[in-house]
């Protein structure tokens, strides 16, 4: 509100509204520019004490407000305000009083104290929320542009711009706090602010809790963990979902159960066991602490153990799956099967022994066993390598000749060698034609015939085997016996020719001699 130098006793605002005056033969006049009816906060008035004519005297103007001498330039004046304006001169005196009251104060609101209003209220974890600043325009000034600010607990959240609301998407229990707005003209004119309104955002559901509610102790005991928790209660149809996980990684993905079971639990379950918890529109997501499941062994992995890893053919192998219950489970029954080079060769039996009785090469190879429990828990051991050595080398046939003459000896040896292992091994021999025994076994190597015949032609092999009956045969060797209709003699006949000339040339010769020299000597 701004002033200059009038005095005046008698004036109206538009209406003619009566100041009033005392002492003066002049009628001093204040008069207001703008003349408005309502002046309203943060707008400029000019206010003029008018005495007319002065008569050529100088005047001096002094400026009161409630008694005191006006000094600011402009003049705060606030709505409600009981206004009493003077002004004087030298030579005169003059006191000009408003007629107006609080209730008709010549101040007048451009808009009201905003209030600041909140959507929905209560507010729950996951809603949007809305901060609406609520500010009255006079009826005068309809048209007024205002801007708008928000601040949470002294700060602000949002600076001023020309929509009266702040929202918040997805609410969160940080979100609470106290909220205030702040309305200003667009010129900065005016300023007022509400007063702050606590907000608080309830959880929708508190942190989840994981208990386990079947705490499996043993390999294949059941184990059932639950996710617990509590909604709002202005919430209770709210859609959630759960997931598991363990050591962080998860086992079980969201969905609308809040149990993860394992029906036989193994040890690779063990270990640390959290759920999270969400709302099915993904807003709102917690999570529990976690919860360590131990899963102990129902039985330890086997070990087989082999009476010798180096075995002769004919001797025995024994083979013994070692394991040991935990003390918790002395009463299961365990079922034990083995293996070689990952075939079974022994089904699941009580027995935790197999044995070979004469084992032959072929039964060379990687051993393992394995242990099951009723409740299905297997584990296996670790190959152990068993060799077989041959007791002695497949047999060779040796014949003292291939083409024998009827008449002849044939003599068949059948060679072969103990391993360095089995050199005091008795070893036995036997003798076939063309399949057939022509000699028992017995401690001799050797087979002879002493005048063969035609019909003792054939395919000759041998057989060598052990007190263990480890028996290995020889290839064969085709014996031919040749008959004298068969003597091939042109050989000689060439060597009776060759001696029938030498001795023609020699006779030749002599008889040469005895013409030359005239008769024998």
């Amino acid at each position: 509100m701004h002033g200059r130098d009038v005095i005046a006793a008698e004036t109206s605002i538009s209406d003619g509204t009566v100041l009033g005056h005392t002492g003066s033969t002049v009628s001093p006049v204040v008069t207001f520019t703008p003349n408005w009816r309502k002046i309203f906060t943060g707008e400029s008035i000019t206010m003029t004490c008018d005495v007319g004519s002065t008569g050529g005297r100088d005047l001096t103007y002094y400026w009161y407000k409630d008694d005191l001498v006006i000094l600011q330039v402009p003049l705060d004046v606030y709505e409600g305000d009981d206004l009493t304006l003077r002004c004087h001169h030298r030579s005169d005196f003059i006191e000009v009083y408003t007629i107006f009251r609080k209730d008709d104060s010549i101040i007048q609101e451009l808009f009201e104290i905003p209030e600041i209003k909140v959507t929905p209220y209560p507010v729950v974890e996951g809603d949007e929320m809305t901060l609406t600043c609520d500010s009255s325009l006079s009826l005068l000034r309809p048209r007024t542009q205002l801007k708008f600010a928000f601040h949470k607990d002294g700060r602000n959240v949002r600076a001023f711009t020309s929509y009266n609301q702040y929202g918040i998407q997805s609410a969160q229990v940080k979100d609470s706090g106290k909220y205030s707005c702040e309305a200003t003209t667009v010129t900065n004119s005016v300023k007022r602010r509400s007063q702050e309104k606590l907000v608080e955002v309830n959880e929708l559901f508190v942190n989840p809790r994981i208990v386990a509610i079947r705490n499996a102790t043993i390999e294949g005991d059941q184990m059932t963990l639950i996710c617990i928790t509590r909604l709002e209660p202005l919430r209770q149809r709210t859609d959630v979902q759960f997931a598991f996980y363990r050591d962080g990684r998860n086992v079980q993905e969201f969905s609308s159960s809040d149990q993860y079971g394992v029906q036989s639990a193994q040890l690779e379950d063990s270990g640390n066991y959290s759920c999270d918890m969400r709302a099915s529109n993904g807003k709102v997501r917690k999570s529990s602490h976690f919860v360590h499941i131990t899963i102990k062994e129902l039985f330890f992995t086997p070990v087989l153990n082999v009476s010798t890893i180096k075995v002769l053919e004919g001797d025995t192998i024994t083979l013994m799956c070692n394991t040991s219950l935990s003390p918790l489970s002395q009463k299961t029954e365990l079922q034990f099967a083995f293996y070689r080079d990952g075939k079974n060769v022994q089904e699941f039996s009580l027995s935790d022994q197999y044995g070979v009785q004469s084992p032959q090469l072929e039964d060379s190879g990687n051993y393992s066993c394995e242990v099951r429990s009723a409740v299905n828990i297997s584990k296996k051991s670790e190959d152990v390598f068993v060799q077989i050595i041959e007791l002695f080398f497949t047999p060779v046939l040796n014949v003292s000749t291939i083409k024998v003459l009827e008449g002849d000896t044939i003599t068949l040896m059948c060679n072969t060698s103990l391993s360095p292992l089995s050199q005091k091994t008795e070893l036995q021999f036997a003798f076939y034609r063309d399949g057939k025994n022509v000699q028992e076994f017995s401690l001799s190597d050797q087979y002879g015939v002493q005048s063969p015949q035609l019909e003792d032609s054939g395919n000759y092999s041998c057989e060598v085997r052990s007190a263990t009956n480890i028996s290995k045969k020889s290839e064969d060797v085709f014996v031919q016996i040749i008959g004298d209709e068969d003597t091939d003699y042109t050989l000689q006949n060439k060597i009776r020719l060759l001696a029938s000339g030498i001795l023609l040339f020699i006779g030749a010769f002599i008889f040469y001699c005895y013409i030359k020299l005239g008769g024998w000597p």
